[in-house]
């Protein structure tokens, strides 16, 4: 039985357990760890620009980063219509705000475990970012083509990272099972 695979490696330590002319050199290796990390960040820019997108909203700016998430911005225009208003009910605002956070945390996860090679969160978190820009492609149309093709490049970046990690893993566990020391 083979062990799990680490994913907490580092590319020296792939590459200290690799003999020689079996595996990538390090300049691969590092080219890998280096655009996986970058893929799964972009959890934490949507996560920031949703946020900023939060406080454009509510403080009815009329601006809104297009990486942003679309599903956090029906609640927060949903708060500033009816609770910012005289005589509003605060309480919208509070749920809208919870719901911001919940959904921002789970991207924030997202990111952070994506970063540790935990493949099928890294995925889910794709999903739900493809499922949020058809929302925006739905609530829209073909109006918002700037949000659609953003939406589309961090998917497409999110990806690289992904297929990355996945090559490290695939890598790291053919050595253990291998025996490579």
């Amino acid at each position: 039985m083979s062990e799990p695979v680490n994913p907490y490696a580092t590319p020296a330590t792939v590459t200290s357990m690799s003999p020689a002319g079996e595996l990538p050199d390090d300049a691969k290796v590092r080219e890998l760890f280096e655009r996986g990390k970058n893929g799964a960040a972009w959890f934490y820019w949507i996560a920031g620009l949703s946020l900023v997108n939060t406080v454009l909203v509510l403080s009815q700016g009329g601006l809104a980063f297009a990486l942003g998430l679309n599903i956090t911005m029906i609640p927060d225009s949903i708060a500033a219509d009816v609770a910012l208003k005289p005589e509003g009910n605060l309480t919208i605002l509070v749920a809208a705000l919870v719901f911001d956070a919940v959904i921002l945390g789970l991207f924030v996860l997202c990111g952070y475990l994506s970063q540790r090679r935990v493949l099928p969160i890294f995925a889910l978190g794709m999903v739900i970012y493809l499922l949020d820009g058809v929302l925006g492609f739905v609530l829209m149309g073909f109006g918002d083509l700037m949000g659609i093709g953003i939406h589309a490049f961090a998917l497409w970046s999110m990806w690289s990272g992904f297929t990355a990690y996945r090559e490290l893993n695939l890598l790291q566990q053919r050595m253990l099972t291998t025996g490579v020391p």
